[in-house]
C-alpha cells in the first residue's frame, strides 16, 4: 500500500510540473475521497481568473464498499469548454489496477482504487458587467489593448461609463464543481470545488492549491 501511495504522489507532482511548464493559464491540484455517502474533498482548488486556459488535477482514493461506474462532469455557470483526461503511468508495472475511462465515464471502479484525472478548461468570452457568456461576434469594445464583449447595449454603456470597474471581470468567477456521479443511482460520490478568484482575491488569500 505504501508503494502505491508513493507512486500516486509522484504522479500528481509530475502532472503539476507538466501543467506548470505548459502554462495552460493557471493550474491547481486537489485530493478527494470517493464514497457512497457523497465523498469528501480535502480542500478546494483555487484558480486565478483572467486566463483563457486552466488545468485542474484531482487525485482520489475509492473508499470501501463503493464500486461501480462513475460519470465525471464539470458543473458551473457560465459553462466552460473542458476536456477530462485520465492519467495512466508512462510505464505500467502492474502495481495497481486501473479502471477504463471512456466518454468521461470511469468504468469498473473498485474499493482501494487510486485515481488521477486532470481537467483542461477554456473559458468563453464573458460580459464583464453582467457575467453572461457571450460570443465573439456580439457587441464589443476595446480597452487598454484588449477586446471586451457584451450581451447588449445596456452592459456596453455601463462598461464605457466605468471601464476600470469591470476590466478584470470578463473571466470565470465563483464556484464550480468537478463532480463524480454513480451512473446506476445518479448519486454524487465526490465533488471537488473549483473556485475562480480575481488576482486581487488570490493575493489576499495567500495563493492557491
Amino acid at each position: 500500500m505504501r508503494i502505491r501511495s508513493i507512486i500516486t504522489l509522484v504522479l500528481a507532482v509530475l502532472l503539476s510540473l507538466v501543467a506548470a511548464v505548459h502554462r495552460w493559464g493557471d493550474s491547481s491540484h486537489a485530493i478527494g475521497l470517493m464514497s457512497l455517502n457523497g465523498g469528501k474533498a480535502r480542500h478546494p482548488s483555487f484558480l486565478e481568473s483572467g486566463w483563457d486556459r486552466y488545468a485542474q488535477i484531482t487525485t482520489a482514493r475509492v473508499l470501501p464498499p463503493y464500486r461501480g461506474d462513475v460519470r465525471v462532469v464539470l458543473e458551473g455557470d457560465p459553462p466552460l469548454d473542458y476536456d477530462i483526461r485520465f492519467s495512466k503511468p508512462v510505464v505500467d508495472l502492474g502495481l495497481r489496477r486501473l479502471p477504463d475511462f471512456r466518454d468521461d465515464i470511469l468504468y469498473g471502479i473498485q474499493p482501494g482504487d487510486r485515481l488521477a484525472l486532470w481537467v483542461l478548461m477554456r473559458s468563453f468570452p464573458t460580459d464583464p458587467v453582467c457575467g453572461m457568456s457571450v460570443r465573439e461576434g456580439d457587441l464589443s469594445h476595446p480597452y487598454q489593448g484588449k477586446i471586451f464583449f457584451f450581451c447588449g447595449d445596456g452592459c456596453l454603456a455601463s462598461f464605457r461609463a466605468e471601464p476600470g470597474r469591470y476590466k478584470d471581470k470578463d473571466s470565470p468567477r465563483g464556484k464550480y464543481n468537478l463532480a463524480f456521479y454513480d451512473t446506476r443511482s445518479g448519486k454524487s460520490v465526490l465533488k471537488v470545488p473549483l473556485i475562480f478568484k480575481g488576482k486581487e482575491d488570490s493575493h489576499a488569500s495567500g495563493g492557491h492549491h
